[in-house]
């Protein structure tokens, strides 16, 4: 698993892609899902898990760009797909009223700005509580729309090229 996810060497296949960006999801849902406990502390984790998750799916992205022959730069087309399906879908459910109230957010920006602290510090962990589950859903939807994206695009080199041989099925 570890080379799987934290070294960006060699090639992976559709399948191999698609496991690892689900597993990435997945542990991206629970780090949303950390927000309900609505303590401010658990930003940190939660951006600690984040960039763990970043660099892995990093490290998969350029392993799926060797297996198509391309180069593992093509990694930044990853992220920005990634980017807009996440913006698409955050304005998706913002639309069905899935994620924190703007009157909260005005609260949020309003206790920053005129800087009370703690006041700041319980309106921010009642807002992670109110983007905890369309968080969730939204890492988990994402991860599937941008691995069938990603495969879709990047065909499988069916020999071996310049980054390995053929990975296993």
């Amino acid at each position: 698993m570890g080379n799987l996810l934290f070294s960006p060497s060699g090639r992976i296949g559709p399948s191999a892609y698609f496991k690892g960006v689900m597993i990435l999801g997945v542990i991206s849902a629970l780090a949303s899902l950390l927000g309900l406990t609505g303590a401010f502390a658990m930003t940190f984790v939660i951006l600690g898990i984040l960039l763990v998750l970043l660099v892995s799916f990093v490290m998969l992205g350029i392993k799926r760009s060797h297996d198509a022959g391309k180069t593992g730069w093509m990694v930044l087309t990853h992220i920005l797909l990634y980017l807009g399906v996440s913006t698409a879908l955050d304005f998706i459910l913002k639309a069905v009223g899935l994620g924190p109230d703007p009157e909260l957010q005005a609260r949020v920006m309003e206790a920053q700005q005129s800087q009370d602290v703690t006041a700041s510090m319980e309106l921010t962990g009642e807002a992670l509580q109110a983007a905890a589950i369309p968080g969730a859903i939204s890492s988990i939807i994402g991860a599937v729309i941008v691995a069938y994206l990603i495969n879709m695009f990047n065909k499988q080199d069916l020999g071996d090229n310049q980054y390995g041989p053929v990975p296993p099925a």
